[in-house]
């Protein structure tokens, strides 16, 4: 027999390594029990979480879809990440970060939209006024 630390010869009569100490494991003493890892289950949540980051910022230009597809792919996501002995969490992360910037960019198309039609609409609003008051001014120079 060898030792297992050092690696010398040890005599079969023996109970410690002559060269080291180490004591040498009884050969008839049962091999101990080594329990395998828990198995990780699947994280469908997470998958989920990845499915509605991916809608969120293909969809970040419609009306309405990314704010639902977003806050979704957030919950799940965070659930997913939260989730114990758990497979794919990566996905989970990629989800949220999906998720966050879909709704971002969603944002900030919407502003992008509709920001230059008020500000048009104003101005077409502050031409019909004056036209209105140089109008009533003609008519009311038409009526005297």
């Amino acid at each position: 027999m060898y030792c297992n630390k050092c690696g010398s010869y040890i005599p079969s009569m023996r109970k410690v390594c002559s060269n080291c100490g180490t004591p040498v494991p009884d050969p008839n003493a049962p091999a101990p029990v080594v329990e395998p890892p828990p198995e990780k289950r699947p994280n469908g949540i997470a998958v989920a979480g990845l499915v509605m980051g991916i809608l969120t910022v293909v969809f970040c230009l419609l009306p309405g879809i990314p704010f639902l597809t977003g806050l979704l792919g957030i919950i799940f996501s965070i659930a997913g990440i939260a989730k114990k002995n758990a497979r794919s969490k990566g996905a989970a992360v990629a989800g949220l970060l999906l998720s966050i910037f879909g709704s971002a960019l969603s944002v900030f198309a919407l502003f992008a939209i509709t920001i230059p039609g008020i500000t048009k609409y104003l101005a077409k609003a502050k031409e019909a006024e004056s036209y209105v008051r140089t109008m009533g001014a003609v008519f009311k120079t038409w009526i005297r």
